[in-house]
């Protein structure tokens, strides 16, 4: 299902106090349904820079049957998503695609790649004119799932690009195809080496909270494929909680595939994402030369990407 950009939407009980904030349209917060938009009036709609530094736009695609000789080359798109981010090593690259987005398979790819992408985005997002929609953000309230999506970029002279609308495709079938063919092309490019997933001989979790409490755990992978989870905790007083339990081989080959499907092993240099939470936590995995890759939670990511991390602190805090 289509859920881009997921966040928590409180309807505005009242008109934003803002000046430069339209609402555009406002349910009642009583009633069932309905729809909340606004405009924001400072949202630059076109940006002459070639200084784009993070791009991150997915849209459910109005399909059609295509005909003649355009029918022959290949089907429209049903959905795209597509993502870029510097990271310490090169550029990071997500692209995911489907013919149809409601039931047909997703092809989800990610690279790291040494040359970056955004002078060729930043040019096509001009051309485009992705910038038109600048500002205005649309929510139908008690829809099954989102039929349109979102756009955000930033530049580095600090001009963004943001809109949403969960009823209506933010992007046209031209638009997403030449976004996806570039992301594919880049793809193609020199890649940066990554260690091996099977390599990891030990990974670290690590969360620090506000009130001094911590969680630390520590996950061993052993030989024969099994692992050793051992645990400490305090919370709000001075007594450190300790455990240790066994990791099947099978939980333990899941784990790898999180750190090979996710490519988290590429995550270190990602910016912090916009919607950080209150807790400082981190992984970090041992290779088996002795190196250590640490990444924090809370980087911006694809949700599908990030939610990797959730599913080893899962394994490593809670069912372990």
């Amino acid at each position: 299902m289509f859920r881009p950009f997921r966040k928590k939407h409180t309807r505005p009980a009242t008109v934003p106090n803002d000046p430069d904030i339209v609402v555009v349209r406002q349910s009642d917060p009583l009633a069932c349904g309905g729809t909340d938009a606004t405009r924001d009036l400072r949202a630059p709609q076109t940006i002459a820079s070639d200084n784009m530094i993070l791009f991150h736009a997915a849209s459910a695609l109005s399909g059609g049957m295509m005909m003649g000789a355009e029918q022959e080359k290949e089907p429209p798109l049903g959905y795209v998503e597509a993502f870029a981010a510097p990271a310490a090593e090169g550029c990071f690259l997500y692209l995911d695609t489907a013919y149809n987005h409601q039931s047909a398979p997703h092809t989800i790819r990610w690279a790291l790649v040494r040359q970056s992408i955004f002078p060729a985005l930043a040019a096509l997002a001009r051309e485009l004119e992705l910038a038109k929609g600048n500002g205005y953000h649309s929510t139908t309230h008690g829809l099954p799932e989102n039929f349109g999506g979102r756009v955000y970029a930033r530049y580095a002279e600090g001009d963004v690009i943001d809109y949403s609308d969960n009823q209506t495709p933010v992007l046209s079938p031209v638009a997403a195809r030449r976004i996806a063919d570039l992301f594919a092309r880049a793809m193609q490019g020199p890649a940066v080496t990554l260690p091996d997933p099977a390599d990891v001989t030990a990974i670290d979790f690590e969360e620090l909270r506000a009130d001094g409490g911590f969680t630390r755990a520590t996950l061993t992978l052993q030989a024969d494929g099994a692992g050793v989870n051992a645990k400490q905790s305090r919370y709000d007083d001075p007594t450190v909680y300790t455990g240790e339990k066994p990791v099947d081989a099978e939980t333990v080959a899941a784990l790898r595939q999180t750190i090979a499907r996710c490519g988290m092993l590429a995550w270190p240099g990602l910016p912090a994402g916009r919607f950080a939470g209150t807790r400082e936590k981190s992984l970090t995995f041992t290779l088996a030369d002795g190196r250590r890759i640490t990444v924090p939670d809370g980087l911006e990511l694809p949700s599908s990407l990030g939610r990797g991390f959730f599913a080893i602190e899962l394994e490593m805090t809670t069912k372990h």
